[in-house]
C-alpha cells in the first residue's frame, strides 16, 4: 500500500496550503478514498485522493508542480502517479467528494459491503459499480450520521439571543425529514448583529472569513459586501465545516440577500423542524439555488430542486414562482413551478 501521508504532505507543500491563510490558491481539503482504499478491494483499483483545489481547475503553474511529483495526467481533474495512487480533483459543486465519502464509509464499516461491491465492479467497472451501490452507501449514511451534525450545532447555537436558523441543502433534509444525501458543509444563517457572540459561542473552532478569494481569520467585525465565515472544529461529524453567512433577520424579517427588496415575514421564512430546529423555508432554500443569470445551475441544487418541488404548499409555490419571474426571467425552474 503506497504512503497516502507522505503524497497528502507532498502536495500540500508543493500546491500551498490554502488553509495557512498565505493566499487564493492551494488545498483546500484533501483526503484518500476510492475502493481500491480497502485491503479486501486493493486487487481491483487503486487507492485514490480526493483533492479539493483552488482554484477547482490546476492552474498551468499547479500543474507543472503536479508533473514534478511526478503524476501523470490522464485528464485535466485525474493524475496518475507510477507508485500506485490516483489523485482525484473534485468539483465542489457536483456533490462528488461526499458521495466518495460516504461510500469509503460504507465499505469500511459494512462487512457485506465489500463483497457487494467486487461482485458489481466486476460485472461493470468502477464508474457503474460507485452509481449502482451509492444508494445503499447513502442509507448507511442515514443510519450512522443522519441528524447528528443538526444536533451538535442547535446545542451550541441554542444560546444565540438573536435569530439563526439551518439554510441550504440540510435545510430541505429538515423540511422532508430525512437526509438525502451527504452535504459537504453545514449552512447556517444568523443576523448581522449575532457577531457579538459567535466568537465566545465557537470557542476552540477555527473560524475564517473568504475575502477576495483568500482566508483571513474572523475578528468579530464583518461588514457587508463580506458576510461568509468558514468554521471547523476536530470533532465536527458528516461535513467539512459549518458555513456561517450572516444575513439581516431585523423587525422579524427575512431579506433576500441578493436582492433586498425581495422579503418575507421571519415566521414565514423561519419553519421548524419536528426536532425543534429552525430552518430555512424551502421555497426561499430554492430562490438561492436556483443561482444567478448567466450561470448554469449546478447538478446537486438541480436534484434538491427535483426532489423537494413536490412537497412545497400552493402559496410556497406560488411565491417562488413570481420571485423567480421577477428576478430571473426566463429561468428553468418557472415551467415546473
Amino acid at each position: 500500500m503506497p504512503d497516502l501521508n507522505q503524497a497528502s504532505q507532498a502536495l500540500r507543500l508543493a500546491l500551498g496550503d490554502f488553509l495557512d491563510r498565505s493566499g487564493p490558491e492551494g488545498v483546500f481539503h484533501l483526503a484518500p478514498g476510492g475502493p481500491g482504499l480497502l485491503p479486501a478491494l486493493a486487487d481491483l483499483d487503486v487507492p485514490e485522493l480526493h483533492l479539493e483545489l483552488l482554484p477547482e481547475t490546476p492552474t498551468a503553474l499547479q500543474q507543472q508542480r503536479l508533473v514534478h511529483l511526478g503524476y501523470i495526467p490522464l485528464d485535466p481533474l485525474t493524475w496518475q502517479h507510477p507508485e500506485g495512487w490516483r489523485l482525484v480533483i473534485c468539483i465542489h459543486g457536483s456533490g462528488w467528494r461526499a458521495d466518495q465519502a460516504a461510500l469509503s464509509t460504507w465499505l469500511w464499516e459494512d462487512p457485506a459491503a465489500a463483497p457487494a461491491y467486487r461482485q458489481v465492479f466486476e460485472r461493470g467497472g468502477r464508474i457503474y459499480a460507485d452509481e449502482t451501490l451509492l444508494p445503499a452507501a447513502l442509507r448507511h449514511y442515514e443510519r450512522t450520521i443522519g441528524l447528528q451534525p443538526f444536533e451538535d450545532v442547535a446545542a451550541t447555537f441554542s444560546a444565540l439571543t438573536t435569530p439563526w436558523m439551518f439554510a441550504a441543502g440540510m435545510a430541505l433534509d429538515l423540511h422532508l425529514d430525512r437526509v438525502a444525501r451527504p452535504h459537504d458543509d453545514l449552512d447556517v444563517l444568523l443576523d448581522w448583529s449575532a457577531q457579538g457572540e459567535i466568537i465566545p459561542l465557537l470557542k476552540g473552532w477555527r473560524l475564517d472569513v473568504p475575502v477576495d478569494g483568500r482566508y483571513q481569520a474572523y475578528t468579530g467585525h464583518l461588514q457587508p459586501p463580506h458576510h461568509q465565515i468558514h468554521a471547523r472544529h476536530t470533532e465536527l461529524q458528516g461535513v467539512l465545516l459549518l458555513d456561517l453567512l450572516l444575513s439581516d433577520l431585523s423587525g422579524e424579517t427575512w431579506r433576500y440577500r441578493r436582492d433586498p427588496q425581495v422579503t418575507l415575514p421571519l415566521s414565514r421564512a423561519r419553519l421548524w423542524s419536528r426536532q425543534g430546529w429552525p430552518y430555512l423555508a424551502p421555497e426561499v432554500v430554492l430562490l438561492f439555488k436556483a443561482g444567478v443569470a448567466d450561470r448554469e445551475i449546478r447538478g446537486k441544487d438541480q436534484a434538491d430542486f427535483e426532489r423537494v418541488r413536490l412537497s412545497l404548499g400552493a402559496e410556497a409555490r406560488q411565491w417562488l414562482k413570481e420571485t423567480l419571474s421577477r428576478t430571473q426571467p426566463g429561468h428553468a425552474w418557472l415551467e415546473r413551478l
